[in-house]
């Protein structure tokens, strides 16, 4: 049941995100980079920007494999690549966004090194070892079963393999964030986990924290800053008006110190 309320709360937009995107390429023939379509595809605070710091975390060269779990609309896994040179697969919840999101790497050309497919994180399509990155951008929040996400998340790593993630967290002794945020509209499909939580499920999936940044003071301005002219719509396309209103309430519970930010890196044991 939480998995189709969490599909139905990405998918909720008044128009069809495909059919909303597929209009949008419409009107812009010819290849696309991924500067050009990062307001629509870097579904996360800060946008590319934090792509760029975070992925500057991981390490990753040339001859990595990469997953990007929970990939959404597919910009930071097809920034990896196209920074990198390295193959990324992208799985996600929502079939809608893996269908934008390969939609977005045609256009970009970027289909030769990336892929995506819908999929389970609890329940990973792929054989043991397989990944030497493993990373999660605002994806843990819809998901309860902490110890089994982790798990899984160290079950395709190669030994030694890193973990990264970029995530929201809930702060000790605070009040739970108001509704609706970007990634739920209620409680309901919304597991936020403390700093403490976090720590002890990554490390009993035997992930190791050798970098742990609280990025929400950056996250803070961000929000406060006006927006540049972007050549692509924001995400508000595919998630529709509503999503003012959640960004809004993000903001907010971010200033009211009800959630945190944080990026961090971890080693497979």
């Amino acid at each position: 049941m939480n998995d189709e309320q969490v599909r139905r709360h990405y998918q909720a937009a008044e128009a069809d995100p495909v059919a909303q995107v597929r209009h949008f390429l419409a009107q812009r023939p010819g290849p696309l980079s991924g500067a050009e379509l990062a307001g629509l595809d870097q579904f996360h605070v800060r946008g590319l920007e934090a792509t760029r710091d975070f992925i500057g975390l991981l390490d990753i060269a040339a001859d990595m494999r990469v997953l990007d779990a929970g990939s959404g609309l597919g910009g930071p896994a097809r920034y990896v690549a196209e920074t990198h040179g390295c193959r990324v697969s992208g799985v996600d919840l929502t079939p809608g966004f893996v269908a934008v999101a390969t939609l977005l790497a045609e256009r970009t050309g970027m289909d030769q090194l990336v892929d995506y497919r819908t999929g389970d994180l609890l329940a990973l399509d792929f054989p043991d070892a397989q990944f030497d990155v493993v990373y999660t951008q605002h994806v843990v929040m819809n998901i309860a079963d902490r110890a089994r996400l982790y798990g899984e998340i160290a079950r395709v790593l190669k030994p030694g393999g890193t973990f990264g993630f970029y995530d929201v967290l809930a702060v000790e002794g605070q009040p739970a964030p108001d509704y609706p945020v970007p990634w739920s509209a209620s409680a309901a499909t919304s597991f936020l986990l403390t700093e403490a939580q976090t720590r002890a499920a990554l490390g009993l999936a035997g992930l190791q924290p050798h970098i742990w940044k609280d990025v929400s003071a950056e996250s803070i301005a961000w929000f406060g800053r006006p927006r540049p002219a972007s050549p692509s719509p924001g995400v508000a396309l595919v998630m529709g008006p509503r999503f003012g209103q959640m960004s809004a309430n993000f903001a907010r519970n971010l200033h009211a110190q009800r959630v945190r930010l944080v990026m961090g890196a971890c080693i497979r044991r």
